[in-house]
């Protein structure tokens, strides 16, 4: 149960008090619940979504849904992805862009990503019918949030003994990968049938593709990146329902 709460805690705006004092290792064992968290999540929104639907137009729904999602983690997937690009797209050394990464400013780059995305999914959102809405609400977040657990489980850290590095040291098994892929598969191929699966493929083709970037510019992974991989997915799986009608 702690490791469940630590993973609800991280990725999302919850915050739980208490005494425990989480160890890297903990953090490691706690992506085996990024799926199921994911899933929590995506019911919220899902709920939030119809019930703004019963009241609003479907642009004002989207805008909302769309502030409503970044918000319900803190933004820290949002902040993840404009350090991610502003770090990466800067054909730097790889010492330059986890510096770049660790700088609180905000740069061009990262701003239009964010720009970017935050259009992407609005526009995206907007084009679903209400019900196809809904689904893909309920569905994305803990696709996403087990890419993260993936790229994490399966990827070097790129920074060694610190943060994200830390937490891979301490616990090095396929256990978090395997429990947050079955239940992310599982939320979407049962609530989401042919369309679920469909999402799920592009996110795990995605996903490829970032770690393969990911391990040429940096060596690994950062915690950056996992924001940005999950930011990133999410506008995936809308844009996959749109495709599929």
């Amino acid at each position: 149960m702690g490791d469940f709460l630590l993973a609800l805690q991280f990725l999302t705006i919850i915050t739980l008090r208490s005494k425990y004092a989480a160890m890297p290792g903990d953090f490691s064992r706690a992506r085996s619940w990024f799926g199921l968290v994911g899933l929590i999540m995506g019911g919220f929104l899902a709920l939030a979504g119809y019930l703004f639907q019963q009241l609003f137009p479907p642009l004002a729904v989207a805008a909302l849904m769309i502030f409503i999602w970044a918000a319900s983690s803190r933004f820290l997937h949002i902040d993840g992805l404009a350090d991610s690009a502003d770090a990466l797209v800067h054909m730097t050394s790889r010492e330059r862009a986890l510096e770049i990464m660790k700088d609180s400013h905000l740069g061009s780059f990262g701003l239009s990503a964010v720009c970017g995305l935050f259009m992407i999914k609005f526009g995206a959102l907007a084009s679903l019918s209400p019900e196809t809405a809904v689904t893909a609400l309920l569905v994305a977040p803990p696709l996403a949030r087990a890419l993260a657990a993936a790229l994490s489980v399966l990827m070097p850290p790129a920074t060694p003994g610190k943060g994200l590095g830390a937490a891979h040291a301490q616990v090095q098994n396929l256990t978090p990968f395997f429990a947050s892929t079955i239940t992310a598969l599982a939320a979407a191929g049962l609530l989401a049938g042919l369309k679920g699966l469909v999402a799920a493929f592009w996110v795990a083709v995605l996903g490829l593709i970032l770690g393969l970037w990911f391990k040429r510019r940096l060596g690994g992974v950062t915690g950056d990146n996992l924001g940005a991989a999950i930011e990133l997915s999410e506008a995936v799986v809308l844009l996959s329902f749109c495709a599929l009608g």
